[in-house]
């Protein structure tokens, strides 16, 4: 396996050295740490360079990527090579990004993929398509290679001044069998615009098709309705956006539990051909373990221009 990733980004070293306009390649290293209640340590560490780059909003990406799993007394190893084109317009937000790639895990390969695109639908209207495949990340499920393909859109509605309505229906195709329906729903109100402050109801509720699998969390149906603060600003050409959400759920016939989430998120402006992304969060959900199961994560990315 770290041999495979070794290729792969000697690969990538050598394709982007070729293509790469001198002054406007890009060197892109990364990390994501994450862990669970239940211990499980998810650590993915990746470099990327970019061939084709105008801006933070217009580039192409080749990226190889190496990631661990672990608990107390079992790991595994897996890697992933990626190509992810973006081109999003800055003023309006509406674009595509899409990374494509071939991932490796336990002497299985996957086509991964994560594509996004948002259009306009009309004045006051945007309509987005969205598409993930990738491994299921939990230690049953990575033992067995099952994988996961979820796919959907949304509509995004301008109702008034400082109020959008957000509702959003999705389909997860698992490897074993398991079908999964989503539908969400988000009302937001900009409280104080001028402040950075927002408020939002979420609503989410999604069911399996093969409730109860032993591989990873799945009730034949779930839903959870959460009130949430937020709060984005630009301070010194930095941005920083943070949520703050309290909620309530039902795993099926089970009491309603309570539900928290946190995160935060920050990014710096483009200095001395620098740029830094980083986000944090924490929610505190259902598992497979019971109605408190806590989730922590932590990204980074640099971004050198040169």
């Amino acid at each position: 396996m770290m041999r495979l990733a070794s290729g792969l980004l000697l690969a990538l070293l050598a394709v982007t050295a070729a293509a790469a306009d001198p002054g406007m390649a890009l060197l892109a290293p990364s990390v994501f740490v994450s862990q669970d209640s239940e211990d499980f340590l998810v650590h993915k560490a990746g470099v990327g360079m970019s061939p084709l780059y105008e801006h933070g909003n217009d580039y192409t990406l080749v990226k190889a990527a190496q990631h661990r799993y672990a608990t107390k007394d079992w790991s595994a190893e897996g890697a992933q090579f990626s190509v992810t084109r973006r081109a999003i317009d800055a003023r309006t937000g509406l674009g595509y990004q899409a990374n494509l790639g071939l991932g490796e895990q336990g002497g299985s390969q996957l086509l991964v993929a994560d594509v996004d695109y948002a259009l306009a639908l009309g004045e006051s209207t945007q309509g987005g398509l969205f598409l993930n495949r990738d491994w299921v990340e939990t230690r049953a499920a990575l033992t067995q290679g099952i994988s996961q393909t979820y796919y959907g859109g949304s509509v995004e509605q301008r109702l008034t001044p400082g109020w959008v309505v957000i509702g959003l229906l999705g389909q997860q195709l698992f490897s074993d069998n398991n079908i999964r329906n989503h539908a969400r729903v988000r009302l937001v109100y900009d409280l104080l615009p001028d402040l950075g402050l927002h408020v939002q109801y979420r609503h989410r509720h999604f069911w399996n098709s093969s409730p109860y699998g032993a591989y990873y969390f799945s009730p034949d149906v779930y839903h959870e309705d959460m009130l949430a603060l937020g709060w984005r600003r630009r301070l010194e050409g930095w941005t920083v956006a943070g949520t703050l959400g309290l909620g309530q759920q039902k795993v099926a016939g089970d009491p309603q539990t309570a539900t928290h989430l946190a995160e935060l998120e920050v990014s710096s402006p483009l200095a001395a051909g620098v740029y830094f992304k980083g986000r944090f969060g924490y929610s505190d959900s259902a598992g497979s373990g019971g109605p408190d199961y806590v989730y922590r994560y932590l990204q980074a990315e640099l971004l050198l221009r040169f």
